[in-house]
């Protein structure tokens, strides 16, 4: 029995295997968040975080003396930890947040810290448009945007899926239009 069974690493990879041997690999799609949401929202971050504890130790210990450097150091780091917490949970989403395309539908994980995790899936039928959304500079210089599904309806009731910061959105809109479009052809001709 797992502790956490909503956090499984693995759950990418034993999707993706098992998908593409049932669809045929050129049918399934897998993909995830960008490298440049991990820099932007985890990294970074990160870095400063660091800079800043380091250079706040410094001129703490030189204002109150060095006699309160391990009350500063320890005050520093109980707001380092603190503060790291929506740093790790960007990792989070970034590592266990996935996308796989099947001919008959999109299936998104979407991960929520250690214990609760959403599946939503968008049946091909139901799905009317998918856009592209670029909004901020850094993802469109770096060819970085949101895929934007319109359907007939979903559990919200607004009839609008995000599937945020995607590598290389419009290469990844066309190979979903084309795995999706197996499906709605193979619904339109059947085999009789």
């Amino acid at each position: 029995m797992k502790i956490f069974s909503n956090f499984d690493t693995k759950l990418r990879q034993n999707k993706f295997k098992e998908y593409q041997q049932e669809y045929w690999v050129e049918n399934v799609l897998c993909f995830g968040r960008s490298i440049l949401y991990r820099w932007v929202k985890v990294f970074l971050p990160i870095f400063l975080l660091a800079i800043i504890s380091v250079f706040s130790v410094i001129l703490l210990t030189n204002r109150f003396g060095s006699s309160y450097f391990i009350t500063i150091l320890i005050v520093v780091l109980f707001l380092d930890i603190i503060i790291l917490f929506p740093p790790i949970g960007k990792y989070i989403e970034y590592k266990l947040d996935f996308i796989i395309v099947i001919p008959s539908c999109i299936l998104m994980y979407d991960q929520w810290g250690l214990f609760k995790r959403d599946v939503i899936t968008i049946s091909a039928q139901s799905i009317k448009t998918i856009s592209i959304r670029k909004e901020k500079f850094l993802y469109s210089v770096f060819d970085n945007g949101d895929i934007v599904i319109l359907t007939e309806w979903d559990s919200h009731g607004d009839g609008e899926v995000t599937l945020r910061r995607i590598p290389k959105p419009e290469k990844r809109r066309n190979e979903v239009s084309r795995v999706i479009w197996l499906d709605v052809q193979a619904n339109q001709n059947p085999i009789i």
